[in-house]
């Protein structure tokens, strides 16, 4: 008789394996000891011998270290065999493949006969962080140190949750409301691939409502102890596949920097990881799919976990179907069993806590689950009327509501069957609104990512008499709307997708489409010159956190403008927002954004301060992009405008803008830029000062006017603080910590990269950390610190590299002047070893070594 199927159960003997990592003749007496140690613990030891085996070595030690949980290396004196087809030792081959997991690494003290390769070998894994080498005389001692260290790791890795990654977001899951109901086989197959390190990609599909989101969740939360960081990225507010790298890139806080493929950075910043990352609502964008899996190709120890309607179609998915819940046979008892009905009883209780299953609600309940196919959505759309619906009245109804629709099904043939199903469910939930709810549920489904209750006022009232507040709330009440927490006091009101595309068809059916989003866009115009002016005030951080919020819409909305030849709402969209594209790394978008909008007929009549605005733009991201000269024609366009009708805040844009397409040396970039500087302060924009002022103290530094530098930056980072952007002012606080370094005042320059340091952290801002990295370098030269120096250097010229960021030229001068006095101080080859090493080091590494 076989055996039912079950979770897998561990044997007895399956217990903690530690890898074991050292030369073995030179090391045999501490390997013995090692092995004995590990033994006492009831922890498996695995160790690579010789001897007859039908692998490869490599091969052996390789699989052996794939299946063990901790690495323990031992070091001598000896760097171990190269073999024939290899670069590096196995002993260098194993701590490298090693990267992610628990290590405890121990050198015997001393080694004066040390190979030079282990050496370095050691100094790049201290210099890497996040382990440190352990000193031992001889085995006894080092038996003792193992077992102690292996208890201590064990207590600290499994009963405390893991921190967020360096430079990474901390990893959430969104908790569900309520508990999931049955799906214990569907767990515990998820958790299943889940927990095989072979697998990468794991797909839940099914149509929409089937309880795909609520199963990931918990299959996440499952596994979410043992990872190092575990994101949830929701798609449902995206339309477009390009933005999907964008979404993935703000879940796990990868600030989208330069001109390289977001996609790239965050694999660099996964790599080696092991990351679970949930996709949820693929299936809108699915043309992004080939885009993830070049991001599991890059980092072979990340998982996704994707919810989707549809099959990826890629190599290695393990695609899981989500069935219906079950329902009660057709006269039979134990209706209280079926997972559909417990679906119902929730739901219905959530609605109405004075709800019993009774024997007289049992058997309309059970017909009512059935009739609806199990479907969960459906179900809980049901259960959310019986306050005003009991269970006999609401199956009477929905008899009357579905009719033959529920035998008819959907006329297109590539529906799933229940599909159309939940599509009928919807139907009939929305003909129990009345005509203000109708209308307001189909114009609010032009918001792409939900909506606040001014865009609710602004988009549904129409003019009309329309009370939207309470009208939104019987859309709640319907639970076809969700409020959602922002954490800002002020709910945000969401539809499930599947609701909103069928929104979506009511209003295109009521012939209100175009001037619903025409509302739409306009109050986002309105709340974006609103904000515009709120960046520079108290209340910035509350006006970050509204766009953050706003994002998707905002992107829709210019699109949308875009393509219906609307130039003057496109460019009112995105003017007052400069400081907010440039923070979110969005500007490649806008400069593509920008370039269509100015071939748009209606471009011609676009007002004079907008044309002048939309010009500006196109020059400065012509600049942004490496093309300095296409800009100038633009800007000579836009200074001669701005001063002909006075527009300060146009005219110190446009000036600054001109000055850094000059040649480095040019004597009119420090002319240009003291000008548009004043006239930027003239117009009352304090952050546009300070970012000009940026500019200004690189001139200065560059040219060694150290006072003008202090004051400019000084100034500069004041109204950066004022405005409360701690990304702009931690690079302003870079610029100081050169200006006291070249004063050779080398404690205030450490103060203040110790500061600068601190913000660029909280901003997650690489290319921010590249700068004060640079200047660090500078610092640890002025010390005497050479090689520390070229290391971090070269860290902050890999972090440049990765963003594909170009520095501009009076700070390219300032670098060019470093690598100069590193190579007179060091040698040129031994300045590149270094600056090599720093760049294997990474940044956040290399930032906490510099202020260690």
């Amino acid at each position: 008789m076989t055996a039912p199927a079950t979770e897998a159960i561990a044997t007895p003997d399956r217990r903690l394996r530690v890898f074991v990592s050292s030369t073995l003749e030179e090391l045999a007496a501490e390997r013995r000891a090692v092995r004995d140690a590990v033994a006492r613990l009831r922890l498996t030891p695995v160790m690579f011998e010789l001897g007859a085996r039908p692998h490869p070595p490599r091969d052996l030690y390789r699989a052996y270290l794939a299946q063990s949980e901790v690495f323990v290396g031992i070091y001598g004196d000896r760097y171990g065999w190269v073999g024939p087809d290899m670069t590096v030792s196995g002993l260098e081959d194993e701590i490298d493949l090693s990267a992610g997991m628990p290590r405890l690494l121990y050198v015997r003290t001393p080694a004066p006969d040390r190979d030079p390769r282990l050496a370095r070998l050691l100094e790049r894994v201290q210099a890497e962080g996040g382990v440190s080498t352990t000193p031992y005389r001889d085995p006894a001692e080092l038996a003792e140190r193992v077992a102690d260290d292996l208890a201590v790791l064990l207590s600290e890795r499994f009963a405390r949750p893991a921190a967020a990654p360096p430079g990474l977001a901390a990893g959430w899951l969104p908790t569900p409301p309520t508990p999931m109901v049955d799906r214990t086989a569907e767990l515990a197959t998820v958790t299943g691939l889940l927990g095989d390190p072979a697998v990468q990609l794991v797909v839940l599909t099914g149509p929409g409502g089937i309880g795909k989101t609520r199963l990931a969740l918990a299959a996440a939360a499952a596994v979410a102890p043992g990872r190092d960081g575990t994101w949830f990225v929701d798609l449902a507010g995206v339309r477009d596949p390009a933005d999907v790298p964008a979404a993935v890139a703000e879940a796990v806080g990868v600030s989208s920097e330069g001109s390289r493929p977001v996609l790239e950075q965050i694999a660099d910043r996964l790599a080696g990881r092991s990351a679970l990352v949930v996709v949820d609502n693929l299936e809108q964008v699915a043309a992004a799919a080939p885009d993830l899996a070049v991001l599991l190709a890059r980092c072979p120890r990340t998982q996704l976990l994707v919810t989707s309607r549809t099959v990826l179609r890629l190599r290695g998915e393990h695609d899981v179907p989500i069935e219906p819940l079950g329902t009660p046979a057709a006269g039979a008892d134990g209706a209280a069993e079926a997972p559909a009905v417990q679906l119902f009883v929730a739901r219905a209780q959530q609605a109405d806590p004075a709800f019993r299953l009774t024997a007289a609600t049992a058997g309309p309940v059970a017909e009512v689950v059935r009739r609806l196919d199990g479907l969960p959505l459906a179900v809980e759309l049901a259960a959310a009327r019986v306050r005003t619906l009991p269970p006999r009245l609401l199956l009477a109804r929905l008899d009357r509501a579905l009719g033959g629709a529920l035998d008819m099904g959907d006329p297109d043939v590539d529906v799933p069957d229940r599909q159309r199903t939940l599509r009928t469910t919807i139907a009939w939930s929305h003909d129990l609104l009345d005509e203000r709810g109708r209308a307001l549920l189909a114009r609010l489904s032009v918001c792409a990512d939900g909506c606040t209750l001014d865009t609710a006022e602004a988009v549904g009232a129409d003019g009309g008499d329309l009370d939207v507040l309470e009208t939104l709330s019987s859309l709640v009440g319907h639970s076809l709307v969700s409020p959602t927490d922002t954490g800002d006091g002020e709910p945000r009101f969401r539809m499930l997708e599947l609701v909103r595309a069928f929104a979506a068809e009511r209003l295109r059916e009521r012939g209100e489409e175009e001037a619903t989003r025409t509302r739409w866009a306009q109050h986002l115009a309105g709340l974006g010159a609103e904000a515009g002016a709120g960046l520079a005030g108290p209340a910035a951080r509350l006006w970050r956190a509204r766009l953050d919020a706003e994002t998707a819409d905002l992107r829709a909305a210019l699109r949308w403008a875009v393509a219906t030849d609307r130039a003057e709402l496109a460019v009112r969209l995105t003017a007052p927002l400069v400081r907010w594209w440039w923070a979110h790394g969005l500007l490649p978008e806008m400069a593509d954004l920008a370039e269509r909008t100015a071939e748009l007929p209606s471009a011609a009549a676009l007002p004079p301060d907008l044309a002048g605005r939309l010009a500006w733009a196109r020059a400065s991201l012509r600049i942004a992009r490496g093309s300095p000269a296409l800009a100038v024609p633009l800007l000579d366009g836009v200074v001669e405008d701005a001063r002909r009708r006075d527009d300060a805040w146009l005219l110190g844009h446009g000036l600054g803008a001109r000055a850094m397409t000059l040649t480095p040396g040019d004597p009119d970039v420090a002319t240009l830029l003291d000008e548009g500087l004043a006239h930027l302060r003239r117009s009352g924009d304090g952050w546009s000062a300070a970012f000009s002022g940026m500019l200004r103290t690189a001139v200065a530094l560059a040219g060694g006017d150290l006072e003008a530098a202090e004051r400019v930056a000084g100034e500069a980072r004041d109204l950066a603080l004022a405005a409360a952007d701690d990304q702009l002012a931690a690079l302003l606080t870079d610029s100081l910590a050169l200006a006291a370094l070249l004063a050779g005042d080398l404690p205030r320059a450490r103060a203040r990269l110790e500061e600068a340091a601190a913000r660029h952290r909280r901003t997650r801002d690489l290319e921010g950390v590249a700068s004060c990295l640079e200047a660090l370098a500078a610092l640890a030269l002025a010390e005497g610190r050479d090689a520390a120096a070229a290391r971090f250097a070269g860290a902050a010229d890999a972090a440049r590299a990765g963003l594909g960021v170009a520095r501009w030229s009076p700070q390219q001068a300032l670098a060019d002047r470093l690598r100069e006095a590193l190579r007179a101080a060091m040698g040129e080859e031994e300045e590149r070893r270094a600056r090599a090493a720093g760049a294997a080091l990474g940044p956040w590494a290399a930032l906490d070594e510099a202020l260690a």
